[in-house]
């Protein structure tokens, strides 16, 4: 594929992703856990305050590998 064609495939790839029927928005709460599995999903997050406390986990499986 040449570059022109590969960069407006990835175009129409990101408009098509980034529709809001495809958001999860968590509204959080203390205690909760989410959890994601980063070879399937997109994920991003919105600004925050830098002065509330954030915990966060990774977690590797054993042989889990990219499909």
């Amino acid at each position: 594929m040449e570059p022109q064609e590969g960069a407006a495939l990835i175009e129409q790839w990101r408009e098509h992703l980034i529709q809001p029927r495809f958001y999860y928005r968590h509204k959080w709460s203390v205690g909760d856990l989410v959890y994601w599995d980063n070879q399937s999903t997109l994920d991003r997050r919105e600004a925050f305050d830098g002065n509330v406390r954030r915990v966060l986990k990774r977690v590797s499986l054993a042989g889990s590998r990219p499909f």
